[in-house]
């Protein structure tokens, strides 16, 4: 399975790392199967590899990555790597690196691992891979300034371009989530069940919808009952047990916790100061 990447926490460790560019290169390679990198021979620094042209497969310990103009692949340092390259033969740009991190802070976790962007196909991307290749063969310290310049330009693009494509790509389906979160919040709904609504990984559904909605799924859902809740204790006569049940909780006792979390009051307390006071009876 491939990791689920947080763009914000990505674009956080590269610009927080101290940077160091080993090389920019555009390659070609024939059909066939590559075993580029081995573990007595691992990957010597981390990479970003860049689709051009055709498609391939970069396996890294294992974990496969389909390419194809549009797509990024990271790996890290010191894996394993082998390339299936398919009937078209395949051209990609690769830009060899390394982030260390900040002194007295700890390892940045995507330097350190191996995970996959859609981009689409951009041409402003491949124009500073370019520039970035030719800055990287002009000698001068003020070309390896202008070099960092282009690499984190490139970096820019390529995580503006990952989220508009996630954005656009996860609106209908969370939209689908929030309505049907809106019609069975009742039911006895959790994350494994939402998720797979759409045949996701749940992380990668909670990952979604949280960029989308600005809150997990739980999160949303619990809140959407507790406004439920609220309203019913001001229109409604109804127990706390009922509401409870109404909104999806069979336990009145942990219905009621929830709510004072959420609302600093218990049921009851909040009915009361809605002017709400039904008859006991």
């Amino acid at each position: 399975m491939t990791p689920v990447v947080d763009l914000n926490e990505l674009a956080k460790q590269f610009a927080a790392g101290e940077l160091s560019l080993q090389g920019v290169y555009f390659t070609h390679l024939q059909p066939g199967i590559y075993k580029g990198h081995t573990k007595s021979r691992p990957t010597p620094y981390a990479g970003l590899v860049f689709a051009l042209r055709g498609q391939a497969v970069f396996t890294f310990d294992n974990t496969p990555y389909e390419l194809q103009p549009g797509l990024i692949v990271h790996g890290p340092r010191g894996m394993a790597l082998q390339v299936e390259v398919g009937p078209g033969g395949f051209e990609y740009a690769l830009i060899h690196y390394t982030l260390d991190s900040p002194a007295g802070s700890s390892p940045d976790a995507y330097t350190r691992t191996h995970y996959m962007l859609d981009t689409g196909e951009q041409p402003r991307i491949m124009e500073l891979l370019r520039l970035l290749q030719t800055s990287m063969t002009t000698p001068g310290p003020l070309q390896a300034v202008r070099s960092k310049e282009l690499f984190y330009g490139t970096v820019y693009e390529m995580l503006s371009c990952a989220r508009s494509r996630l954005n656009a790509g996860s609106r209908s389906m969370i939209e689908h989530a929030l309505g049907y979160i809106h019609e069975h919040y009742m039911e006895p709904l959790n994350l494994k069940t939402l998720a797979g609504l759409y045949e996701m990984d749940v992380k990668k559904f909670a990952y979604a919808f949280r960029k989308y909605a600005g809150m997990f799924p739980i999160d949303y859902l619990i809140r959407h009952r507790m406004s439920r809740a609220r309203q019913l204790l001001v229109a409604t006569s109804c127990s706390v047990s009922e509401i409870a049940e109404s909104v999806g909780y069979g336990d009145a006792h942990y219905f009621s916790r929830l709510f004072r979390k959420h609302t600093g009051c218990s049921p009851s307390e909040f009915r009361a100061q809605s002017g709400n006071n039904p008859p006991l009876f």
